[in-house]
């Protein structure tokens, strides 16, 4: 990835799935507490994403008014699903949209991302017992909803 601040933050949390790894062992009960956590903080590295994807396209290839608006419609996202993904990505470019479609079905990318969200629903509301979140799925859904936000990245990079 290009963007400064979101490489920064996947890198953070990659990092902080590496040493959890290292201190858990082979503790499940302490890796799934984890999980939970570190699936938190991936929602929120997908929702400033999308954010920020779009929004430095917009500042790039518009006059500011309409920049301003573009900012004022994408701030207020909170824990996007695909749909709100695929929503945002068509109204930018139909075609963006349907790559994405395309992408979704060779990878399960936006299955990740709903994944994700899903379990920071239950996490953030207090039925993390609900939660089948794993170190193992979490590191599955991870890397291929980054998937998912290098190719809007190269879309908004065009």
């Amino acid at each position: 990835m290009q963007n400064r601040q979101i490489t920064i933050q996947l890198q953070t949390l990659q990092s902080l799935i590496r040493r959890t790894n290292e201190a858990c062992g082979s503790n499940l009960e302490l890796q799934a507490e984890w999980a939970r956590y570190l699936c938190v903080i991936s929602a929120g590295l997908l929702e400033n994403a999308i954010k920020e994807f779009y929004l430095d396209f917009a500042k790039r290839k518009v006059a500011r008014p309409l920049a301003s608006y573009v900012s004022s419609t994408i701030s207020p996202i909170r824990s996007p699903k695909s749909v709100r993904f695929l929503e945002i990505a068509g109204a930018f470019d139909p075609t963006w949209k349907s790559e994405l479609e395309a992408y979704e079905i060779s990878t399960g990318g936006l299955d990740a991302i709903d994944s994700i969200m899903l379990n920071r629903h239950l996490i953030a509301h207090g039925k993390s017992r609900e939660s089948k979140i794993s170190l193992v799925s979490l590191k599955e859904y991870l890397s291929k909803s980054t998937g998912v936000l290098e190719l809007i990245e190269q879309q908004c990079n065009r």
